[in-house]
């Protein structure tokens, strides 16, 4: 945070300076007849190309420290919820024990052996009560390899109307959703607090953002490229990009035969 503090300061300094000198050759044009001063209409025009290049640099750099800032935070956030899940469509109503609620679904529908209100650390439902839709119900566990075991069993609870989900930050969440709606629900979900994307040749790719997603958009409607150095969108499985890249060209070869 320091460093990001004394760049920026470091980057309005010098774009005060050279706004300063701008606005004095300006005055020196406005103030001096043409035939003497050294100032015309096209040097001014041409600073102020070089002054609006300089500007347009220094945000782009400002914008993308802070969007690497929103990320590492997001991570952070992300960290602290790893040992959270969520359960969804489990009935509630006035003065029902949702601890218990928990341990049933829990227990036994996932046939979780001995599993107990002890092995909750923190349970609770999220939101205000509207309608007859149940509120998701929040439920922290005291240790990963107890909440893997629920994550990993929750297939069991396939047409019971109840679901599970990681407890993903705002921005995950709408990366995720907007990837669902993309690319479709069987070919989206998450892991470890990451959104998974399948591609049509069987490539996975991990992405945390809108960002991310619309790369993946771009490249699903294009020849497919190799990802830039630098970019959270990271291939998990499968064949790489350029490998996908040196098919689609090999396949458009036009196959010449010798008579």
């Amino acid at each position: 945070m320091d460093a990001l503090q004394s760049n920026f300061f470091s980057m309005m300094e010098e774009l005060n300076g050279k706004m300063t000198a701008f606005q004095n050759d300006l005055q020196k044009v406005n103030t001096t007849p043409s035939t003497v001063s050294p100032y015309t209409v096209a040097t001014l025009a041409a600073d102020f190309a070089v002054f609006q290049s300089f500007v347009t640099s220094t945000f782009c750099s400002f914008q993308q420290q802070l969007e690497l800032i929103g990320r590492q935070m997001d991570h952070f956030e992300m960290r602290s919820r790893r040992k959270i899940l969520l359960l969804h469509g489990v009935r509630e109503s006035s003065g029902n024990n949702t601890s218990q609620d928990v341990v049933k679904v829990i227990g036994e529908k996932l046939k979780i052996p001995g599993f107990s209100e002890a092995n909750i650390s923190r349970c609770h439902r999220l939101g205000r009560s509207f309608g007859a839709k149940p509120r998701p119900i929040l439920v922290k566990f005291p240790d990963l390899t107890l909440r893997n075991s629920v994550w990993f069993a929750k297939t069991a609870l396939k047409d019971s109307g109840i679901t599970i989900s990681e407890f993903l930050t705002k921005g995950r969440h709408e990366a995720f959703m907007t990837a669902r709606r993309h690319f479709g629900v069987k070919k989206c979900w998450t892991r470890d607090g990451c959104v998974i994307v399948a591609g049509d040749d069987g490539t996975k790719n991990r992405v945390t953002t809108i960002t991310d997603v619309n790369k993946l958009i771009n490249l699903s409607a294009s020849d497919p490229v190799v990802p830039q150095h630098g970019s959270s969108l990271t291939m998990v499985a499968g064949s790489s990009a350029a490998t996908k890249a040196t098919t689609a060209v090999t396949a458009r070869v036009k196959r010449v035969v010798r008579k």
